[in-house]
């Protein structure tokens, strides 16, 4: 699967749940996986489906390289607390696979409580589970794509700093009207 990237206006569109676990949806999903855990340079930790131009409510994970399906995903509790990392003073910085070499850090609740489906035989089957920390941050990254939202519309928000990679270590701040055009 070819994975998308700015100003690609599937990014921004929003969506749609998945129905039924059909041989199509099973196949995506597999590919989705696929692709999420072969890629390198920069290797992902997550994908949904909108980066790969498809508008179904699917993202896959890949956080201490154990993989994990998410279809029709939806928080259903979070924290009130708001964090850029575990150290206020070395914020951590979110990337995306569809907007490459671009940093920034990102406002995020410190945990998330998940209502999701998985596929079981030829069955979506709802789960709940708890998300924290790094993977509660990875989790609200990408719902954000499922709705159309990108990791650079809170810099926007919030006026924090992005960070273009100019090479290894190599590292310069991004001007705002830049990312104004994406």
């Amino acid at each position: 699967m070819e994975i998308i990237t700015i100003p690609h206006p599937t990014l921004r569109d929003k969506a749609e749940p998945v129905t039924a676990a059909d041989a199509k949806v099973k196949k995506f999903a597999a590919d989705l996986q696929k692709t999420l855990v072969t890629t390198k340079n920069p290797k992902g930790v997550g994908l949904a489906a909108p980066q790969v131009n498809k508008l179904w409510r699917i993202f896959a994970t890949q956080v201490d390289d154990k993989p994990r399906l998410f279809i029709n995903p939806e928080i259903t509790s979070k924290s009130s607390i708001l964090t850029l990392g575990p150290d206020p003073e070395d914020p951590i910085m979110e990337g995306c696979l569809s907007i490459p070499k671009l940093y920034g850090p990102v406002p995020r609740a410190e945990w998330v409580e998940l209502s999701f489906d998985v596929i079981k035989g030829n069955e979506l089957v709802n789960q709940k589970d708890r998300f924290e920390d790094y993977f509660a941050r990875v989790i609200q990254h990408e719902l954000d794509h499922l709705d159309g939202v990108l990791f650079i519309d809170y810099s926007l928000q919030y006026d924090l700093p992005v960070y273009q990679e100019l090479g290894k270590d190599d590292y310069r701040q991004v001007e705002r009207e830049f990312l104004e055009l994406i």
